[in-house]
Order: C-alpha cells, then sequence, then structure tokens
C-alpha cells in the first residue's frame, strides 16, 4: 500500500487542535514517548511504521521513521488524510494547505474537504464531476467538487472534475464555483463573469457576460428560459445574449419575419424586449439605420421577434410598422391588403405626393394622442414647411386610409384636401374630369351665380358645384 506524508506547519485559527486525547506511555507494547517522539510497538516488539493506530477517539499516523506525524497530509492508498498539530487524524474539517504539486494556473495553497472518515473529498473513480453537499460555519450547505487529487475546485469546473481556466473558460466550463476561498456551485443564480470573447465587436461589450446556473449547477446554454418573469435567451456558451439578436432559418430556409430578429436588453439587463422598446437597430435588421447610429420604436413580441409589416392595435391605438420592425411615424404610401402592410414609401414633400392613378393609399401616423398613432378623421400634416390638411377614414375596412373624392362638401385626393390658391377667393378643381367651382377652404359652391374672385372673374355652378359659366363677365 503506498504511503505519502507531507509536512506542513499551520498557523492560526486553521490549525484546530484536538481535543480531549490521551496517550498512554506501555514499557513493551503500545504507545511509547521516545526523546520528545510518540512511538508505537507490537506485541512482539516491532515498531509500527506508515500505519495508523488508534488512541481514545482519535487515529494517530507513524511515519516511515516510525515517529507519529504532526500537521501533515498523509496518502494513504488512494485517498487523503491530514494529521493536525497533535498528530490527531482530522474529521468533518477544512483545510487549506500548501499545493504540492501545482499545475497551470493553480493557486500556491488549496482546498481541501475530511469527511467523518477522515478521509478528503476528491472525485469519484469515473472522473466525472460530482458535488458533495456540506454544512459550513454559517449554517448553510452548500455542494463543493474536488479533483482526483482531492482539491476542492473552484472557478469554472467542466464535467470532469477539472478546473477550466484561461481565455476559453467561459465557453468550455460547465459549472461555476466561486473564487479559490469559496468554491461553492453557483445554483438557481446570475453570475456577471469574466469572457474574453474577441468576436464580439460591439460597443457596449466590456469583457464580461451574464450567466444563469440553473437547479443542477449547470450553465443554462443553448435555451431559452424564464426566470422571474423574464425571457432570456442563452447561447451555445452559456452567455445571455443581449440586444439584437437574429433566428437562424427554419428547415425551409426562411426565419418568420415577426421572429426574424428579437431584442434582449442591455448588457446589464439581458431579458426580452416585449412591448415597445427604443433603440438602434442591428446591421442585419436595418444596415442603414445602424450606420447612422438613428434609433427607432419597436414592438417586441412576447414569443420573440418584433411586428413587422402590419398594422397593430395596442392600448386602444393602431400603429404601422415597416418590414423592419420599425414604427412607422409620418405620412405614407402604403400598399395594404387586410392588414398587411405589403410595401411603404415616406411621402416627405409635394414632389412624393402620389398621382391619381397610384395603386397605393396615404395613412398618417402622427403624434396624437400619442407619437406614431394612425390618424383618422381630420389632420393637418406638415411637410416640407408646408402644411395639409387630410382626411382619413375613421372606420371600415379601408380605417386611416386617406379618403377619396367628394366628402363632406370637399374634394379629397388620397386623402389630401384640395384646395385653391390664397387670396383668390373662388377657383375651379378638376376631377375626375369635372371642374368644381370651390372657394379659398376647398368647400364646393353649388348652385352659384356669378360669384366674383379676387380677379374680377365671375363663376357660376350647377347643384353638383360643377362650372357652368367662367368669364370676366357675368
Amino acid at each position: 500500500m503506498k504511503r505519502r506524508t507531507m509536512m506542513y506547519s499551520i498557523a492560526g485559527a486553521g490549525a484546530v487542535m484536538a481535543l480531549g486525547m490521551s496517550m498512554t506511555s506501555f514499557a513493551a507494547t503500545g504507545w511509547s514517548m521516545e526523546n520528545g517522539e510518540w512511538r508505537y510497538y507490537l506485541s512482539d516488539g516491532e515498531e509500527v511504521t506508515d500505519d495508523w493506530k488508534k488512541s481514545g477517539d482519535h487515529w494517530f499516523y507513524l511515519g516511515e521513521d516510525g515517529r507519529m506525524v504532526k500537521s501533515s497530509l498523509i496518502e494513504d492508498g488512494d485517498d487523503y488524510y491530514y494529521v493536525n498539530s497533535t498528530g490527531a487524524r482530522v474529521s468533518n474539517e477544512w483545510r487549506k494547505l500548501p499545493n504540492e504539486d501545482p499545475e497551470d494556473d493553480e493557486p500556491d495553497e488549496v482546498w481541501y474537504y475530511f469527511q467523518s472518515s477522515g478521509k478528503a473529498c476528491k472525485a469519484p473513480n469515473s472522473g466525472k464531476t460530482s458535488f458533495k453537499s456540506i454544512h459550513i460555519a454559517s449554517g448553510e450547505t452548500k455542494k463543493y467538487a474536488f479533483d482526483d487529487r482531492g482539491h476542492m475546485l473552484f472557478g469554472w469546473v467542466n464535467e470532469e472534475s477539472q478546473r477550466v481556466s484561461g481565455d476559453e473558460a467561459w465557453r468550455e466550463g460547465t459549472y461555476y464555483c466561486g473564487d479559490e476561498d469559496d468554491g461553492a456551485m453557483v445554483q438557481q443564480a446570475w453570475r456577471l463573469l469574466e469572457a474574453q470573447d474577441d468576436d464580439n465587436n460591439d460597443s457596449s461589450y466590456d469583457g464580461q457576460y451574464w450567466f444563469y446556473f440553473q437547479a443542477n449547477g449547470k450553465k443554462a446554454a443553448n435555451t431559452k428560459k424564464t426566470i422571474n418573469g423574464g425571457k432570456y435567451l442563452f447561447l451555445e456558451n452559456g452567455n445571455a445574449q443581449y440586444e439584437w439578436y437574429s433566428t437562424p432559418s427554419n428547415a425551409s430556409g426562411t426565419a418568420s419575419p415577426s421572429q426574424a430578429s428579437s431584442y434582449y436588453k442591455r448588457p446589464d439587463q439581458c431579458w426580452l424586449a416585449t412591448g415597445w422598446f427604443y433603440t438602434v437597430p442591428s446591421e442585419e435588421v436595418d444596415p442603414e439605420g445602424y450606420a447612422n447610429d438613428e434609433s427607432y420604436w419597436f414592438y417586441g413580441l412576447n414569443g420573440g421577434g418584433v411586428v413587422t409589416s402590419q398594422f397593430k392595435t395596442i392600448g386602444g391605438h393602431t400603429y404601422g410598422f415597416d418590414d423592419k420592425g420599425r414604427m412607422l411615424f409620418g405620412l405614407y404610401k402604403l400598399e395594404v391588403q387586410d392588414r398587411t402592410i405589403l410595401s411603404y414609401e415616406e411621402i416627405e414633400s409635394e414632389s412624393d405626393f402620389p398621382s391619381p392613378d397610384d395603386g397605393r393609399a396615404v395613412y398618417y401616423f402622427g403624434t396624437s394622442p400619442k407619437d406614431g398613432v394612425m390618424g383618422t378623421g381630420r389632420c393637418t400634416v406638415s411637410l416640407d414647411g408646408e402644411k395639409y390638411t387630410y382626411y382619413f377614414n375613421k372606420s371600415g375596412s379601408g380605417r386611416g386610409a386617406g379618403v377619396e373624392g367628394i366628402y363632406d362638401g370637399s374634394i379629397y385626393e388620397k386623402g389630401r384636401l384640395l384646395t385653391i390658391d390664397s387670396g383668390v377667393r373662388y377657383g375651379i378643381i378638376e376631377y375626375d374630369g369635372k371642374e368644381y367651382l370651390v372657394n379659398q377652404s376647398g368647400k364646393i359652391q353649388k348652385n352659384k351665380k356669378n360669384l366674383k374672385d379676387a380677379d374680377g372673374i365671375y363663376y357660376s355652378s350647377d347643384k353638383d358645384g360643377i362650372v357652368t359659366h367662367r368669364g370676366d363677365k357675368e
């Protein structure tokens, strides 16, 4: 049987004295004090070496020279024991001892836990990581893992009872066990840990990621989890996703537009953004917006992804979203089928007004009662420094679309009120091949005779407001 003794001088509170011990010296058999050293003799007078002997309730170890060993780690076969400064084998104790054979990145001192039998905890013969529940001084019971030398594991630990260190530790580790003076398995808890990731060029990345360790101590990885009401995505190496995440394509090679990209808040939060959020789109979502560092409003879905290419009623108000998920804001030409927005183009000036034969309808997403709410009824729209009056349907399948034709005594073209130049009092608006007489407010003048404008021109109209006479005389 292999036995090895490592002698240590342990000072301070860690060197716990065994109490209540007694040694009885016999002339020829048992314990004998010789020159200040305890020895043990068998009945035939042979001195015991490399073996354990008991006195009272305690076990003591006789070294290869026959002397009782003190303050030493004893390697006995495949097991490790520790004897304190009085020589008594310790049990149910933690001991921090010099690391007799340090490997890369190992500390100079390591922790052992000696069980009730006196044996140090160590990795099982299978080599697979297992944890032992140990009652500690604080009154708590925590779980610890050990390697095949009995060293308490700490930091990142893999599934082969090995501590993992270096830049790739966060990728290769499965469990996390605190620092070298802690060692307790992290369970059902978050940890913000160092993670060297050369592939992350995000400006918000500061060399750390959040990880969540489950009830079994393993990091959550390659999964989605709901934790305390928040929804999180954990990537292949276990780091919690933050900011934009593009969903991989499905078996058909595509991803649902609404599911294509999800947003997981900032790095200090990481939970899935549901409802409204305001941020810069990722390069995958909107290359131009990303390059311009321009923020937009998005609406996150409970199951991940954002609302895209549709009208959505939120809090009693209707909003529009483009194919990138950005909330529409302003005046737009839209191609709509049911509530799906098939195409969109913003109207930013008069030159963008659609022609009468344009198949798209005009919608407005303004500031009342909230930014982005679809406009209905009469609205004043400012474009390129000019103000225009629009009227949008209040109900029906075309709700929000600009009215077309004659409505409430005025003429509208894709929602825009057609008017004459200011200051002329009366004038003609041509619509649908007919000439209508209108005043400065755009109201059709019906059954009028000899109305005189500011330039002295006379107009008359029939019952529909269609011009029947125009001239410089009545």
